[in-house]
């Protein structure tokens, strides 16, 4: 095998992280070759013949994550350390290989010059990780890892009243262990609906990124990994194209909603809202206000309802979002948080001072909101 001469790009730590937590294990086996023994192999739990020795039972395991052991040698790692054992190599020259043959990703430019050898695969590579939308802009090509496949059901998420049948739907889970920088985080999958070379000319779920946010007060709040522009996509985007209710629920309200963070939309989900996106944050982007101008041409909106954070930030960040969507065409109605939501016998009723943001509603609160025409 060629080495790598000293004119390549050298990867930092964080890159093997985001490549450990993106590799794809069929891609893995496939290249490497090994010979899988398919009687005792079930998804994401296989067994091979070593590729270290020959032997005539399979000694070699590849579990979630890729992480391996081989019983004939007693020896085990990730999937780095196998690149490493096979070919001899460091573990930076691992990581490099396995971005060259597309296993996995990671937000580090490939570009720099390689051996000749090398250099077809390089701009092949490189397209796929930085291909560009029409402005110019980098976009998020989807990838193979399914990070939700190492993740748990955690307590978090049951006290902020979202359940299993959410998380399976918007790809949600806590991440207990392994070297990904969003272990110990509660995994939020970021997806789209997009034609692939394998989806017959339909839209079909793709995963983009994954963010990690934080249960025990750590900062960040939220962790994306390096290379992910969320300037150009909306939390639950997937959803509006590819739930069967959504259609429907933006053809009766005319409508689609837009709040901040993930839980906000998980929350709007578990109660039953289908035409809800999140802008990862109070803060919309030129390129998320377009997105939200096509999504609500393709399925007849014309009003885009905005429930920010009770908070100034949150005020201020509505304020500019609905510039930016009202340049689009569309109008636009802010959710006022101070204003009185319905009258009761002693008078007008209002939001409690200490709920200051969707996901801290019940469900109930939050369907009941919807029935008055209020989100």
């Amino acid at each position: 095998m060629t080495k790598r001469t000293t004119d390549t790009v050298r990867l930092e730590p964080e890159h093997l992280d985001e490549i450990r937590a993106s590799i794809d294990m069929d891609s893995l086996f496939v290249g490497l070759g090994l010979r899988e023994a398919k009687n005792r192999s079930k998804p994401n739990d296989r067994w091979a013949f070593s590729p270290f020795k020959d032997e005539k039972t399979p000694s070699f395991h590849m579990g979630p994550g890729c992480l391996w052991f081989d019983f004939s040698i007693g020896e085990g790692g990730g999937s780095i350390e196998l690149i490493q054992r096979q070919y001899g190599l460091n573990c930076f020259e691992a990581g490099r290989l396995i971005l060259e043959r597309g296993w996995a990703h990671a937000s580090v430019d490939l570009s720099a010059p390689v051996t000749r050898q090398r250099d077809t695969v390089r701009r092949t590579v490189t397209k796929a990780v930085t291909s560009e939308t029409g402005d110019g802009a980098p976009a998020n090509a989807p990838i193979r890892q399914d990070l939700l496949k190492l993740c748990d059901f955690h307590d978090a998420l049951a006290e902020r009243g979202i359940s299993e049948a959410t998380c399976d739907l918007l790809g949600i889970g806590f991440l207990p262990q392994g070297r990904s920088p969003l272990k110990g985080r509660i995994v939020f999958q970021v997806a789209d609906a997009r034609v692939t070379s394998r989806s017959g000319g339909e839209r079909t779920r793709v995963i983009l990124s994954h963010l990690g946010r934080s249960v025990d007060g750590a900062e960040p709040k939220y962790l994306f990994y390096q290379g992910f522009h969320k300037s150009h996509e909306l939390h639950a985007q997937e959803i509006i194209r590819l739930h069967e209710d959504a259609a429907e629920q933006i053809a009766k309200t005319k409508a689609i909603l837009l709040t901040e963070g993930p839980f906000d939309v998980a929350k709007a989900i578990e109660a039953g809202l289908r035409n809800v996106v999140g802008s990862f944050g109070a803060s919309l982007s030129e390129a998320q206000a377009a997105k939200l101008a096509v999504m609500a041409q393709e399925f007849g909106a014309d009003t885009i309802r905005i429930v920010y954070d009770r908070d100034d930030a949150g005020r201020d960040g509505a304020a500019k979002a609905a510039a930016l969507i009202e340049a689009q065409g569309l109008s636009v109605r802010i959710f006022d948080w101070d204003a009185p939501v319905t009258q009761g016998g002693r008078g007008d009723v209002f939001i409690p001072a200490e709920v200051t943001d969707l996901a801290e509603f019940s469900t109930k609160q939050i369907q009941w909101l919807r029935q008055r025409g209020l989100l």
